[in-house]
């Protein structure tokens, strides 16, 4: 890895290999960043059927349709990673960006999730893509972070996983 200063003090150029991605999100899942995002409320007071990730999904789908976050894709020379700070300060991300985001957020709210990495096919095309993984008082839910789309009923066909991610436990995935 090595660190893009100039462009952002929090990003990083990532090779495409298992070890160099498992370091990155060591260092880049950070809830601390963002756990002044969060608003306490206490348990007595949260509906049963409340869930935190669809919160948190429709916090993400608010930022994007403002304007206040927004795809930004890496620039050719490198697959660049950023850590919530650095992604809300640059006003956006690519999608591992955003994933990263979305995973600092969740688990600043108390989930353990996965960042996971692997393919994504449109119905045209197949790239590398990064969403996250995990499951709350609901159950299983993918969130996908570039949009904010909260699935619950399974991992939609067209994506692909290669690798979970998570700070502390990094495998392929299954």
């Amino acid at each position: 890895m090595r660190l893009i200063a100039i462009a952002c003090p929090t990003c990083r150029c990532v090779s495409h290999t298992p070890a160099d991605r498992c370091r990155a999100i060591q260092d880049l899942v950070r809830p601390e960043e963002v756990a002044h995002l969060l608003r306490t409320v206490p348990a007595h007071l949260v509906p049963p059927a409340y869930s935190f990730v669809g919160s948190v999904a429709r916090w993400l789908q608010g930022q994007m349709g403002t304007g206040d976050l927004a795809y930004i894709p890496d620039p050719g020379w490198c697959d660049r990673w950023c850590s919530p700070a650095g992604t809300l300060e640059r006003g956006g991300g690519d999608c591992d960006d955003l994933a990263i985001l979305a995973a600092s957020l969740l688990m600043a709210g108390g989930l353990a999730v996965d960042v996971v990495v692997g393919r994504h096919c449109n119905g045209f095309v197949c790239d590398g893509h990064a969403w996250v993984e995990g499951c709350d008082q609901r159950g299983w839910f993918l969130l996908e972070a570039t949009q904010g789309h909260l699935f619950r009923r399974g991992r939609p066909a067209t994506y692909s996983p290669a690798l979970k991610l998570r700070p502390g436990n990094c495998r392929l995935a299954a």
